[in-house]
């Protein structure tokens, strides 16, 4: 199947090494019906770790490219190293990323890995989302991880997604921010579910949040966001696309893997609210430049050998 440009998005996942990247490609790629089985890091039976030394060291050693089709895009993923000894693969990926996904770990939240993505993303100027893993693992701990993250980098960081746990820790759900909805996964499918008591006020207090930073977006929305007037949902997914676009938002999701809850609403971010190659801004190299046009001549850029 082909795709025209506005329907393809460049994405590198980037984070400390054993946050959970290669697994997420895994969850991506079996959600979207690639695989027919999900495979694991500590069985070696992973698409991006295929070299023999990543299979034995359970370790990303070198950037793989896994393309993930969803909702008519196609979404180039970046599985990138985690050690710092194999940064140069990283840089690679970020020249043709149009956005940066850093994997934070559910048990840590903040790490050196985190740092330095955060870091890299700044010097390449490059939006970004975070994603947390390792929900359902034991001794997972979301408020702690987001806290960590949101008193380190900013307030720009907006809940998107949060989960749900029962009185053991256990996740049993999600709630999406954006639409005041809950959701649980049955069969690997997601089934609406009334959001928890519990949970109401947080919902609440989080949307409003994410409404103040798209309203800071545009002097349209700014205006309408004091006038009192609630935004429709097409204009909430504009405004998170441009804040996005300009660093002023970077959403947050979280996912548990082994479930797959979650990464369904990742991926519709990333299609929804992802910036896609023909925005971005136009580079010159050796004298020719790259404009993303499809109606004109190839022009080609490699990234890795």
């Amino acid at each position: 199947m082909s795709y025209s440009v506005q329907n393809i998005r460049n994405v590198a996942l980037l984070g400390h090494g054993g946050n959970g990247k290669t697994s997420l490609v895994e969850s991506m790629l079996y959600l979207t019906g690639a695989l027919d089985r999900q495979g694991r890091t500590a069985d070696g039976n992973t698409v991006c770790d295929y070299d023999a030394e990543e299979i034995k060291r359970q370790i990303t050693i070198s950037t793989a490219v896994a393309p993930v089709e969803y909702n008519g895009c196609k979404i180039n993923v970046l599985d990138t190293p985690g050690n710092y000894d194999f940064s140069g693969d990283v840089q690679e990926a970020l020249r043709v990323a149009e956005l940066g996904i850093i994997v934070c770990d559910a048990k840590s939240g903040l790490s050196v890995g985190t740092e330095r993505a955060w870091k890299y993303l700044n010097e390449h100027k490059l939006p970004r989302f975070i994603y947390i893993s390792k929900m359902d693992e034991d001794n997972g701990d979301f408020n702690g991880a987001f806290a960590t993250l949101r008193e380190h980098f900013g307030r720009t960081i907006a809940p998107l997604v949060i989960p749900i746990w029962d009185d053991a820790k256990h996740v049993t759900g999600i709630v999406d921010i954006l639409n005041k909805r809950a959701y649980t996964l049955v069969d690997g499918q997601r089934q609406e579910i009334p959001v928890p008591e519990d949970k109401v006020a947080v919902v609440e207090e989080q949307y409003e949040a994410l409404m103040e930073s798209v309203a800071e977006t545009s002097d349209e929305f700014m205006e309408k966001f004091f006038s009192g007037e609630d935004f429709t949902h097409d204009e909430l997914v504009k405004g998170i696309h441009d804040g996005v676009a300009s660093g002023a938002i970077t959403p947050l999701v979280c996912c548990a893997n082994d479930t797959l809850s979650g990464v369904d609403m990742l991926l519709d971010a990333v299609v929804s609210m992802l910036p896609s190659p023909n925005e971005r801004k136009l580079e010159t190299l050796d004298g020719v430049t790259l404009d993303y046009d499809e109606n004109k001549p190839l022009k080609a850029f490699v990234f890795k050998t």
